[in-house]
């Protein structure tokens, strides 16, 4: 019953709110989670965005669909890269408290720099 109310008190909004106040080790990763959730909704609609340019039809001197496969590709590779190198740096840390919040600000910092990527593809995103 315990491990129950746990779930629903760190998954609450009040919980979230105390994230300025964070200190201890379960509150730092769960808000540091919060804000890379957030990093990751902003990174699927910048990529479903580029995406959406990209699905016109080809012309004669026009391929978007080659551009879009290519980039289609690009995203599941980094989505890979991102994964091992973010693992690289927690088991970097996994001596100590601080690995979690090391992944998980790993995982953010790159997938903002992903975002400023993908909306080089199109300057008006």
């Amino acid at each position: 019953m315990k491990k129950y109310f746990l779930f629903f008190l760190l998954s609450s909004p009040l919980y979230a709110s105390n994230c300025n106040n964070a200190v201890t080790t379960p509150d730092i990763n769960q808000c540091a989670k919060i804000e890379q959730e957030k990093v990751e909704v902003k990174l699927n609609l910048t990529y479903q965005d580029v995406i959406k340019r990209f699905s016109v039809p080809d012309t004669k001197d026009d391929k978007p669909s080659e551009i879009k496969e290519s980039l289609v590709k690009a995203q599941r590779a980094w989505l890979k890269f991102r994964e091992a190198d973010c693992h690289a740096v927690y088991v970097q840390n996994q001596g100590g408290t601080i690995r979690t919040a090391m992944y998980i600000g790993c995982m953010q910092a790159r997938a903002e720099q992903r975002i400023k990527e993908l909306k080089q593809f199109d300057t008006n995103l």
